[in-house]
């Protein structure tokens, strides 16, 4: 059955989710999520758009984009997942699908402000709502661009977010109280049937008897680079891109929001 066309109306943001295979913590370790910043920026010369909201979370991610030209985003996430893809599964040592099958794409109109901004705050309210911080700022998540106004190197400003004040330390400001605000609305648990507990069981067994050693497909495909598996080493530049994002948006010791880990 033919996937249905996306409705990719020029001009618009568009809220992408992207998801670990089986919603697995591929992304967890914070080197991982470190590869996955180096990809967004070297996608930048691949096909132009701009990046206004980032959320690495440890089995998805979160993105607001908006492609000079619309039709080009099913293009600039088949290179994000494709090259993502190869760099973490070299890194982790396997092999395999990384990611979900097709990413979610929510298109948004770019004089819904309201609606921008409130799916900005979504993003950056991830963390948070999953229990691992306890206030908006995490060094995977571009929150501290917007409220330090700091570059990143990465994400630029969202003009709804420019329109909130005449000066920028005022749309910094208007827009942390706009985050204090956020309540977050806990999804409904999921209903689990004897079918679905039997099969947890037989996919829990099958993964014990297999063997634990890491493995590299001969068949993928080439990099540009060679990880050090040992050492867990990416290359130089990655490292000073990832490190860069942080600095701009971690916590910092006169940060109100502390860490919970």
């Amino acid at each position: 059955m033919p996937r249905s066309p996306r409705h990719l109306p020029q001009g618009y943001s568009f809220h992408i989710t992207l998801r670990c295979n089986s919603r697995e913590f591929l992304i967890a370790k914070g080197l991982r999520r470190d590869v996955l910043l180096a990809v967004l920026a070297k996608a930048q010369a691949k096909v132009p758009h701009k990046l206004y909201g980032v959320c690495l979370m440890a089995n998805h991610l979160h993105l607001l984009i908006r492609p000079d030209d619309a039709s080009q985003l099913p293009r600039l996430m088949h290179w994000i997942g494709w090259y993502s893809a190869m760099a973490l599964n070299r890194l982790a040592g396997r092999c395999g699908h990384f990611w979900e099958a097709r990413y979610y794409a929510t298109a948004i109109a770019p004089k819904d402000h309201k609606r921008m901004l409130n799916t900005l705050r979504y993003i950056h309210a991830n963390p948070m709502a999953a229990g691992i911080r306890k206030g908006f700022y995490d060094p995977y998540s571009n929150y501290g661009h917007y409220s330090r106004l700091e570059c990143d190197g990465i994400s630029e400003w969202h003009p709804s977010f420019l329109q909130m004040a005449p000066t920028l330390k005022g749309c910094s400001k208007r827009y942390e109280r706009f985050c204090q605000q956020y309540r977050h609305h806990a999804k409904g648990a999921p209903k689990c049937h004897w079918g679905s507990r039997m099969l947890k069981r037989l996919v829990e067994t099958s993964r014990s008897n297999r063997s634990k050693s890491k493995r590299i497909s001969p068949g993928q495909q080439q990099l540009p680079f060679a990880f050090d598996l040992r050492l867990n080493q990416i290359p130089e530049e990655w490292h000073q891109i990832a490190v860069r994002f942080r600095r701009a948006n971690g916590i910092r010791d006169g940060d109100k929001e502390r860490c919970i880990w």
